[in-house]
């Protein structure tokens, strides 16, 4: 009798399964809602604990580097950042690394990925005729990304990879000591100033910020990308462009 049991007992939670059931019922209802936020809310403690205490390491070792051909062979051999695996090139910089400006995007595009240097797709030539209305060129200006590899399909930058990125940016933007920072697009603006502000509404503003000890004046702006969905905001930058030039002439 027990074996008929058994076997009945089986015979049913196999059907249970197979019908797509997942939980026994209980007594008392459960919320799995509030299961599922909280594994999420555990999980996002974890990365953010992990994040830290890497950021924590890649600090100590970012205090001994003093040059920027040191920080450039730092970030090639990087490998706390998964978004390098599948990346063509780490993606450094651009300019003159003796300039008072120095441009920040979000993070290389293909034709970036390609050729191992910033805003060389489409997005790059808009800004180069941008700096040029304004008497500048990349002998004159400094740039850089938040993030030196390309994300898979050019998405967006995850939180977690702009907070593992950000020692080593501060770390360039230490290097460079620039006498202005202009932000290009709502990442860059994001990692560096932490406030979620639309950049509609930002940009254009002076804003302090302190980095590695020192305090360094910025400006969010729109990015080149943003602009050739939206052409009539040209105008906007074009103001941007000339405050910050005459910002290192003050």
């Amino acid at each position: 009798m027990g074996k008929k049991l058994i076997k009945s007992s089986i015979k049913t939670l196999r059907a249970l399964k197979e019908s797509g059931v997942t939980d026994n019922l209980t007594k008392f209802p459960v919320n799995r809602f509030d299961i599922k936020e909280a594994k999420s809310h555990n999980n996002m403690a974890t990365n953010t604990n992990s994040v830290e205490i890497m950021n924590s390491k890649t600090e100590k070792q970012l205090s001994k580097v003093t040059t920027i051909e040191e920080l450039k062979d730092y970030i090639k051999n990087f490998k706390g950042c998964s978004l390098r695996n599948d990346a063509t090139n780490a993606v450094f910089s651009d300019g003159n690394p003796n300039s008072k400006i120095m441009l920040i995007g979000e993070a290389p595009g293909h034709d970036e990925d390609i050729e191992g240097k910033p805003f060389v797709g489409r997005s790059g030539k808009l800004l180069d005729k941008m700096l040029d209305a304004i008497n500048l060129d990349r002998e004159k200006v400094y740039i850089a990304n938040i993030i030196p590899w390309r994300p898979p399909a050019n998405r967006k930058p995850t939180e977690e990879e702009i907070n593992i990125c950000l020692p080593l940016i501060h770390k360039h933007i230490e290097l460079i000591n620039p006498k202005v920072l202009l932000l290009l697009g709502s990442t860059s603006t994001y990692a560096l100033l932490k406030d979620k502000t639309p950049i509609t509404k930002i940009r254009g503003k002076w804003f302090s910020i302190n980095i590695n000890g020192k305090s360094i004046q910025a400006m969010p702006t729109f990015h080149p990308a943003f602009l050739l969905r939206q052409q009539k905001q040209k105008k906007y930058v074009w103001e941007d462009l000339q405050n910050v030039r005459d910002s290192i002439s003050n």
